[in-house]
């Protein structure tokens, strides 16, 4: 549910997505067929950015700046309000010029687990550049995840030729600094993206990681992906 004051400040509650993260949370938003990220979301097993949670925001937007801040019963663990553990995340957007815009947040969660307790903060920010057919994104992420450290970086191009094709090239790399152990990845992806009609997409991607660690391996990947929207 949303409750506007005014066309540019509103209240939103309920289940909502969580802020931080340049990449779209729906398959249909994307430049891509996959994520950009291997260590933070698919080896974990967990997406680390782009979840929903109930909780409340309070949003003010005026077309040039805007932010949001919002009070959530979790951001990466589901708690359910119970007083231990509530999440709190805050952004800010400037658009720069017409077609740039940058911005900045910033999310912490305790998760309350006994003897195991421990404390997880995000901070996110990214830069696009839009001015046409032409998208480009710089995005930085870095994680405090109890005594572990995570960060990664994104470089994102995406150009559209015509109106039924276009094409992206993204890098990232992530570096995992865990107890007892430490991951790094390289990730490459490459993906021709067609709009054969108005409701339907066919999409591909290769994509290659490269992983230094001795828990996991390399990675080459081709995808194959239909959308229908209406």
């Amino acid at each position: 549910g949303r409750y506007s004051l005014n066309r540019d400040f509103n209240f939103s509650f309920g289940r909502q997505l969580t802020i931080l993260g340049y990449e779209s949370d729906e398959q249909t938003g994307l430049h891509s067929v996959s994520n950009a990220y291997y260590l933070g979301d698919k080896a974990s097993g967990k997406q680390t950015r782009r979840n929903y949670k109930d909780g409340i925001r309070a949003n003010f937007n005026n077309g040039k700046f805007g932010v949001t801040l919002g009070l959530h019963d979790g951001y990466w663990a589901n708690d359910d309000f119970n007083g231990d553990n509530i999440a709190l995340d805050i952004a800010a957007s400037l658009m720069i010029i017409p077609g740039l815009e940058a911005r900045l947040g910033y999310a912490h969660e305790e998760v309350d687990g006994g003897a195991s307790s421990s404390e997880i903060s995000q901070f996110n920010g990214w830069l696009a550049y839009n001015p046409g057919d032409l998208t480009l994104a710089l995005e930085f992420d870095n994680y405090e995840i109890s005594d572990d450290e995570y960060w990664s970086m994104m470089l994102h191009a995406n150009y559209q030729f015509v109106n039924w094709m276009s094409a992206s090239i993204r890098y990232s790399h992530e570096d995992y600094e865990k107890t007892g152990s430490d991951h790094e990845a390289d990730r490459f992806s490459f993906a021709l993206l067609f709009a054969l009609t108005q409701n339907f997409d066919l999409n591909f991607e290769y994509s290659t990681t490269s992983v230094d660690s001795s828990s996991f391996g390399d990675y080459d990947e081709f995808y194959v992906e239909g959308l229908l929207s209406f």
